[in-house]
């Protein structure tokens, strides 16, 4: 890891204008919170955290892509989420954890804009606009959780189906065949995404093309049936 810790020239205000959280506020409250907040960057393949790391960071992902997962018990790495520019990860710290659940590491060469959690409360204890906005937070993010243990149950047709409904509401580009997946992703990157091996996620796919579900093109997938796709269990 490689810590900037300045903000300068035309990134100085990139951290704040795309914080989430920082939306509520107005010019001076931005530049307050600016001063609390730096650039990190990672190599691609380097861990940003790992499970049992303290839960003491919010981070935006300003360059590069990030994947979010957890490890089972196997040590395998199950992926959940690939994150791109603007995207905001780590905020459980806000929601009372303590130490880190899931494991974040950089898929390509990556900056991020970094705040120490500490920093962001004592900021918010005094801005009831920032305060409200992290107790929405916290509600939406135990929500989320739910849903993703939710997720670890089902089987892997409606893993997948979900995962590329997700992939497709994030990165899609609709088309006349359906709409495409706008960057290719591998059999081996899908298997992660959903906790699956690739032999059987391969064989998910090859099913759901059968069925006239989605097509490949050139390491590309198009989904051609959105309500199906829906409907997998």
């Amino acid at each position: 890891m490689r810590d900037k810790a300045k903000l300068q020239g035309v990134n100085r205000f990139w951290c704040v204008e795309n914080f989430s959280l920082a939306e509520a506020l107005n010019e001076a409250e931005r530049e307050e919170l600016h001063r609390y907040m730096r650039f990190v960057s990672y190599r691609a393949g380097e861990t940003i955290y790992f499970p049992g790391d303290p839960s003491n960071t919010v981070y935006t992902l300003h360059r590069g892509r990030v994947r979010l997962g957890y490890l089972d018990e196997s040590g395998r790495h199950l992926t959940f989420a690939i994150l791109g520019r603007g995207q905001v990860f780590g905020e459980t710290a806000l929601a009372g954890e303590e130490t880190r659940h899931w494991i974040a590491e950089a898929l390509e060469d990556s900056t991020l804009c970094m705040v120490f959690k500490g920093d962001l409360l004592r900021f918010a204890a005094g801005n009831p606009k920032l305060a409200l906005r992290i107790s929405k937070l916290v509600e939406r993010l135990v929500e989320v959780e739910n849903k993703l243990q939710d997720l670890i149950f089902k089987g892997v047709p409606a893993r997948l189906s979900q995962t590329l409904l997700q992939l497709a509401e994030r990165y899609g580009e609709r088309e006349a065949e359906g709409v495409r997946i706008r960057f290719k992703i591998t059999h081996r990157e899908l298997a992660q995404l959903i906790g699956s091996t690739r032999e059987t996620t391969s064989a998910a796919l090859g099913r759901m093309e059968r069925q006239g579900l989605l097509s490949k093109r050139y390491g590309m997938i198009v989904l051609k049936n959105l309500k199906r796709l829906k409907e997998t269990d």
